[in-house]
């Protein structure tokens, strides 16, 4: 019985066969759309589930309040934090720790690598189970001098040569002894980096706070990618809740001292945290940190999801409309089958696997497609997605599952339509039709086209604010401009100074600076200030910049002055501001603190232990882009000692020479390191990178969904302009007009687009509402943003539509009388 079934279906199908093509090109095109975003969401939701023993291990990201602030997510923990928990707090078993450390010199033999170098604790291996091909993960680190690398710099130092018990030399002269080789990380973990070497060890006193100890400033510093792994039942907010008595008690005096003085409160209450599982970190928000990859988007990846979902709903639709739509062309063939004797049941049994055996052909070609279509996506989302029919066939199972419910749901409402033809109706006339049916058919094109529009809108908004954001003007010139990292090269303040200066007498160099931060390398530390007197204070981005900085970036001043190395009080020692020194402040700043930049010249304020004067104030200056949901205050000052970086301003016309230039001073400087440099405006495009990437595919998607959803439009203007052939000969006999007779189905299929409309407006608004709110500079929601995608989508309605209609309207009336 079966097999009869399938044959009637292969029949039909061969009999219509352009309802057959667009049934199962729309199936196909949704099902190839599905399973690509399928194949990644499984692979965002799968960071890190491939950890064994990892269900009760919990990363520690600290948050700052300030008072009047909103909470800044650190996205990372003190140094000290994870080993005190375990000390002092109950049900904490064990911690870890992962710092990135930065570039490194490594040496092997003759030949030279620059590579970025992860400090872990030596027990990081066997609580953070990552897969060893070589070496024992419970000793790799046992040693101060152990390195362990991953399969893939093990070959690139070593070749095919045994790399255990071999010897490197950091920065040249420190010899590591390779003693553990990792298997070559997955994307889909959160860990990054092919060198680890063991965290240096706290210092005594460390934990304690213990005045005139030289690190406790580090439970101050929040660098560090933090792990605890939980007693079995206990409460992870529980242990979170214990954080902020943990600071109080072993933060230095001075610091404690400082912050009541400010916020008129205790130090505990700038601080809390939160644990985030393992398995989830990935897609936490600013679940960025150092040793980390960049953290993911839940939102952004539920939201693929679901427009997966919504594509399989349009290509479902057409599957159902057209199908309905064609069932007058069975009519006598169901009511035929009736007489002899054929159930109801048995009736939709056989549509139901006629809709199943459509779906299926179509998950063929969708499966090709997929195969075809995956180094290009992987490609542009610049990881690789894989998939495998036989060996993911759990993956596989899935997608099968989806489609024959996708067969059976798109099906399901004609086989009811189908197998409820009453006989003799059906007999005494082939267009007979259940009432309701057209009605159901126009609620779905409707459904169908605000979706489709729903998505355009969505990617016309993104499309804008990207470039919005790229042509934003940020308070700085970014092009032409190389930074160079000197953090962890060990060159003094004075030699960086001189290298500095060395820079800036280049050629194709127009000026060089010192600072602690450049554009887009990361976050600027967040302090608190206050006005003498006042009870409010302000949080404030600081930057030490050295004076030279507002020239390499054309930083514009709107009142005062510039710093500059003449002038004795503008320049800083130490790690805090000092008294009677002098400071720039933006725009922002001078605001929050309640002044224009002109009365802001002169004013004193409290800020890192120091009262300090405001000589300047120059416009604001967007070092993040317009990513930031607030913008900051900031307050730049001059301390050499805090130097991590040198700005270059390179000639137009120059680069190639000042590059290799640059590389000469380099080297006279830090010989045993090669240099590390990159443009910032690189760096600050990429920024928007992830948005540019969710545009696109946004951009995609709608393409798809418009590709669906007219397949299913030119195949129902088919059906009913052939219905609709006799009426139309009519009135043409009757003195009609062809242009008549074009815009009266025009505007048949207008009305569905039109409703549309006013469903995808509103839901369209409300996310991108949202979304923009994601972004301190954003575009304003115009009306062009949903009257063009509801624009095109009529036009691209009447295109398709237009051929039958003038097919219909150019027909001889005599034929169409004829008709039937």
């Amino acid at each position: 019985m079966i097999g009869h079934y399938i044959a009637i279906g292969v029949r039909n199908a061969a009999r219509h066969k352009l309802f057959s093509f667009i049934n199962i090109a729309g199936l196909a095109i949704g099902l190839t759309a599905a399973i690509l975003i399928g194949l990644y969401v499984r692979q965002e939701l799968s960071f890190d589930t491939w950890l064994p023993a990892s269900e009760r291990i919990y990363r520690i990201s600290l948050k700052t309040h300030i008072p009047g602030q909103p909470v800044r997510d650190a996205g990372a923990a003190s140094a000290p934090l994870g080993s005190t928990l375990v000390d002092e707090v109950p049900g904490v078993q064990e911690q870890t720790r992962i710092r990135t450390k930065g570039f490194t010199a490594i040496r092997v033999g003759d030949n030279r690598f620059s590579e970025v170098v992860n400090t872990v604790d030596a027990n990081f291996f066997t609580m953070i189970r990552l897969p060893f091909v070589a070496g024992d993960p419970a000793k790799a680190l046992a040693q101060p001098d152990g390195v362990v690398l991953t399969q893939r710099m093990a070959l690139r130092y070593f070749g095919t040569e045994q790399a255990i018990g071999r010897t490197l030399f950091f920065d040249n002269a420190t010899p590591r002894v390779v003693t553990g080789i990792l298997r070559d990380l997955p994307y889909n973990t959160q860990f990054n980096g092919d060198v680890f070497v063991l965290f240096p060890p706290l210092r005594p006193g460390f934990q304690s706070g213990a005045a005139g100890d030289d690190n406790s400033n580090l439970w101050t510093t929040m660098d560090v990618s933090s792990y605890v792994r939980l007693a079995p039942g206990t409460d992870p907010a529980t242990v979170a809740a214990a954080v902020p008595g943990v600071f109080k008690r072993h933060l230095p005096a001075s610091f404690l001292s400082v912050v009541a003085s400010v916020i008129h409160g205790s130090a505990s209450d700038l601080i809390s945290a939160e644990l985030v599982p393992l398995q989830d970190v990935h897609l936490t928000k600013y679940a960025h940190g150092s040793g980390l990859k960049p953290a993911g988007s839940r939102v952004l990846v539920y939201g693929f999801a679901a427009i997966a979902m919504l594509l399989l709903a349009i290509a479902g639709i057409n599957f159902t409309n057209l199908a309905t739509a064609h069932a007058t062309l069975r009519a006598r063939e169901v009511a035929l089958r009736k007489v002899v004797g054929a159930s109801k049941r048995q009736l939709m049994v056989q549509f139901l696997i006629e809709a199943v055996l459509m779906a299926l052909l179509a998950l063929v070609f969708a499966l090709a497609a997929t195969e075809m279509l995956l180094p290009a996506c992987g490609g542009f989302l610049g990881h690789p997605l894989s998939f495998n029919v036989v060996t993911d066939w759990p993956f596989t199972l899935t997608v099968l599952a989806v489609t024959i419910v996708t067969g059976l749901l798109g099906g399901l409402y004609p086989a009811l339509v189908l197998s409820g033809f009453r006989p003799v109706e059906a007999l005494h006339s082939a267009a007979a039709m259940p009432r309701g049916t057209g009605l159901m058919r126009t609620a779905l094109v409707v459904f169908q086209f605000a979706i489709s529009i729903g998505l355009g809108i969505a990617a016309l908004v993104i499309f804008a604010q990207i470039r919005f954001a790229g042509q934003l003007d940020v308070g700085f010139d970014r092009d032409n401009i190389v930074a160079l990292t000197i953090d962890g090269t060990g060159v003094e303040p004075v030699a960086a100074e001189n290298m500095m200066r060395s820079l800036a007498a280049l050629p194709g160099v127009s000026a060089a600076a010192l600072s602690d931060m450049v554009p887009a390398s990361g976050n600027a530390p967040m302090n608190v200030a206050r006005l003498p007197g006042a009870s409010g204070q302000v949080a404030v981005l600081t930057y030490s910049v050295s004076p030279e900085f507002a020239a390499v970036y054309g930083v514009r001043l709107s009142a005062g002055r510039f710093l500059s190395r003449d002038r004795g009080a503008d320049l800083h020692h130490g790690h805090s501001l000092e008294n009677g020194r002098n400071v720039l402040i933006d725009e922002a700043a001078a605001l929050a603190f309640g002044y224009t930049p002109a009365s802001a010249i002169g004013k004193s304020v409290d800020l890192i232990g120091g009262r300090v004067t405001i000589v300047g104030v120059v416009r604001n200056v967007l070092f993040s882009g317009a990513q930031a949901v607030q913008v900051a205050p900031t307050v730049f000052y001059d301390n050499p000692a805090l130097s991590r970086h040198i700005s270059v301003r390179v000639k137009a016309g120059m680069v190639a020479e000042t590059l290799s230039g640059i590389d000469r001073v380099w080297q006279r400087f830090i010989p045993d390191k090669p240099p590390v440099r990159w443009f910032v405006d690189d760096s600050m495009n990429r920024l928007y990178a992830d948005d540019e990437r969710q545009g696109a595919l946004m951009g995609l998607f709608v393409g798809v969904a418009i590709v669906i959803a007219c397949l299913g439009l030119f195949g129902l203007a088919a059906f009913t302009v052939g219905r609709r052939t006799k009426e139309i000969g009519i009135r043409k006999v009757f003195g009609a007009s062809k242009f008549a007779i074009v815009k009266l189905l025009l505007w048949q299929f207008s009305i569905p687009v039109l409703v549309a409309n006013l469903i995808a407006w509103p839901a369209a608004w409300y996310y991108l509402r949202h979304w923009l709110d994601g972004f301190a500079y954003r575009i304003d929601l115009n009306p062009a943003f949903f009257v063009i995608p509801g624009a095109i989508a009529l036009i691209i309605a009447w295109a398709t539509v237009a051929g039958h209609a003038l097919r219909v309207a150019q027909a001889n009336p005599v034929d169409a009388l004829r008709y039937e």
